[in-house]
């Protein structure tokens, strides 16, 4: 566990894992501290390094895109000359949302958005399976998402 936050930035961050949205002013109250303290303390998370961005998050559905679904991807061989191309291919994939290099059966896990099924094929077959070194794939289609990210535990974090 990183000492360098105190009880005060976990509840900082806490909140804004949950609402990134929230004004400074509300936040302050809420935590009750001064705004001037929590402005020094968000930047200072900033600089730090514990916050790496703030994001919307959108409706997929809203978008256009009814289908999710995880790739799981084995290479042929595990050079840098593999996967270094794979995981460049990879990031130039717009469907692609997050991809995790991972140990086991898998060598990577790809969480996919497309259209519908079609569109979702096409992505696999032409997209991600004709990728060099690429040895198999597996697709496992999402049919709902059980709990959304909600950030990390941070109460736990006290407690490491």
């Amino acid at each position: 566990m990183n000492m360098e936050i105190d009880a005060l930035d976990r509840k900082i961050l806490k909140a804004l894992q949950l609402d990134a949205r929230r004004k400074n002013a509300d936040l302050a109250k809420d935590l009750v501290v001064a705004p001037s303290t929590m402005l020094e303390r968000v930047r200072r998370l900033e600089n730090r390094g514990y916050i790496q961005s703030f994001r919307a998050i959108v409706n997929p559905e809203k978008l256009g895109f009814g289908v999710q679904a995880l790739v799981s991807v084995s290479l042929t061989q595990h050079t840098t000359g593999t996967i270094r191309p794979f995981e460049n291919a990879v990031k130039a994939i717009p469907y692609v949302l997050v991809c995790y290099h991972v140990t086991g059966r898998f060598d990577y896990i790809i969480h996919v958005v497309a259209k519908n099924l079609n569109h979702l094929g096409i992505l696999v077959k032409e997209h991600i399976a004709a990728i060099e070194g690429v040895g198999r794939t597996e697709t496992f289609l999402v049919f709902s998402e059980i709990k959304t990210d909600q950030g990390y535990p941070l109460d736990e974090t006290a407690e490491a």
